[in-house]
Formats: C-alpha cells, sequence, structure tokens
C-alpha cells in the first residue's frame, strides 16, 4: 500500500489514516484513491513551504491583483485575517520563484502530473 502513497503526506497520523481508507476501498477503487491522495499530499507539501514566510508586504502586492469585491472582502480582515489564505500563500511562494507547476512537476509521477493538468484544464483553472 506504501508504494501507492508516493509522494506521501508529511504528517504521519494523516498518512496513516490515508493508507487505512485505501486498505478499505475494493481493490478496483484503489488506484483512483491513492491519486487523489497523492495529489492532495504534493499540494499540502506545496503550501508547506510557504509556512512562516508570507508578509505584509505579499499581502499587499497580493491585494493589487485582486478583482475588485475579492480584494474588498480580504481587507476586511486584514494582514492576520488572510495570511492563511492558500492564495496567498501561492502569491508569496510565487514571488519568490518557487512556482506551484514546477513543484507539481517534479513532485508527482508524469501520469499524476498529466492528470492534474488535464482536472486544472476541465475546471478552467
Amino acid at each position: 500500500m506504501e508504494e501507492l502513497l508516493q509522494p506521501r503526506h508529511p504528517l504521519d497520523k494523516h498518512h496513516q489514516a490515508q493508507l487505512q481508507a485505501l486498505q478499505q476501498l475494493p481493490e478496483s477503487q484503489r488506484a483512483e484513491m491513492a491519486r487523489l491522495f497523492r495529489l492532495g499530499n504534493a499540494t499540502y507539501r506545496y503550501q508547506q513551504l510557504a509556512d512562516g514566510e508570507v508578509t505584509e508586504e505579499d499581502y499587499h502586492h497580493w491585494l493589487e491583483g485582486l478583482p475588485d469585491a475579492f480584494r474588498k472582502a480580504m481587507e476586511k480582515g486584514g494582514f492576520e485575517g488572510s495570511k492563511r489564505s492558500l492564495a496567498l500563500r501561492r502569491h508569496a511562494l510565487e514571488r519568490r520563484d518557487v512556482g506551484y507547476s514546477a513543484f507539481m512537476q517534479a513532485i508527482l509521477s508524469p501520469e499524476d502530473r498529466a492528470f492534474e493538468q488535464q482536472q486544472r484544464a476541465a475546471a478552467g483553472l
């Protein structure tokens, strides 16, 4: 089962929960669920890179590029209310040349990366 979860979740309790969930699934459903876990694990690892790295300067730079209604909503919470936002965290990482696409390409198998890109394209992302 371990080989199905590469990349694995960095927190052992979540990794163990994923293993248990896969074991409880019928064999025919394991590969698809394992892929979803791998994609989530890779995304989680990317977001972890921003821990403690988001600055008020990142926040203000991010606000400048947001549509008006969304920007106003994010301004209400201020920097403290927004600094855990996944979108702001990604923005901060991209500003430091830690791009999501390059990270995902490096950590995922070519098959998982192609699947992830296909899903993003279908969702219009």
